[in-house]
């Protein structure tokens, strides 16, 4: 191994853990002071896709459930949030993926999680303004998969960076939503963890059409101007980063 070599190494496992610690850190503050479950719980989802893409899809998985999992531990909500955080980390590694442009894998697995949804009975009784974000998100899913396969994305670096992070940010963000959503109604675990019936579901998902989408607006700006500096200053460490 050479010197060189090393070096880009320990910058690496340095950035690994430096993104992993603040992802504990972000984990263990509570959004809204009370709320100890749910979109809200913390303020990790602001970052979660850019770990992502700075990381990528698999170490970025892994970086945002081993640093929720001890956030969770320090700020503890309950055992069934042990679960649903899980959907962090696929958003994050949806995040990585979409950045790289591996359009396939990502309609792949947006769609069948998708399915699961729609085919379950309980879901037809659902309103579809609860999930309208995640149609949403499967519509820019389709446009990333047509832009990427069509090489339809600005030529200028930086415009194409703060596109590929944009689309990354949401589809990691509505990755994370979904994921959840399917747990939670195909899942079954809205009566075997809550003991919820199908009407209570409803309540929930009018409030879902409007809380939902603002933590994913919150999110993907979050992404697109933090990512862009921090893209360009790893660049510049010649980390082998995509641009």
């Amino acid at each position: 191994m050479t010197l060189k070599s090393k070096v880009m190494g320990s910058r690496s496992v340095a950035l690994i853990a430096v993104f992993t610690a603040l992802v504990v850190v972000l984990d263990a503050i509570p959004m809204i002071p009370g709320f100890y479950g749910g979109v809200w719980d913390s303020w990790v989802f602001l970052f979660s896709p850019l770990v992502g893409v700075i990381l990528g899809p698999t170490v970025g998985f892994f970086s945002i459930l081993f640093g929720s999992l001890i956030g969770h531990l320090l700020y503890f909500r309950d055992v069934f949030e042990l679960v649903f955080m899980v959907g962090a980390a696929l958003g994050s590694g949806m995040a990585g993926l979409a950045y790289r442009r591996k359009w396939r894998p990502v309609m792949g697995v947006y769609t069948v999680l998708l399915m699961l949804y729609l085919v379950y009975p309980v879901s037809w009784s659902l309103p579809l303004f609860g999930i309208w974000d995640v149609l949403a998100g499967y519509a820019v899913v389709t446009l990333f998969s047509v832009m990427t396969t069509r090489n339809a994305l600005p030529k200028d670096r930086d415009r194409r960076m703060a596109t590929l992070l944009a689309l990354a940010g949401i589809i990691g963000l509505e990755s994370d939503v979904l994921f959840r959503v399917v747990l939670l109604v195909p899942g079954q675990t809205y009566w075997f963890f809550y003991g919820l019936d199908p009407s209570q579901l409803v309540l929930l998902w009018l409030a879902a059409g409007v809380i939902t989408p603002i933590k994913v607006a919150m999110g993907t700006v979050a992404v697109v101007v933090v990512g862009l500096t921090l893209l360009h200053s790893l660049n510049s460490m010649e980390l082998g980063l995509p641009s």
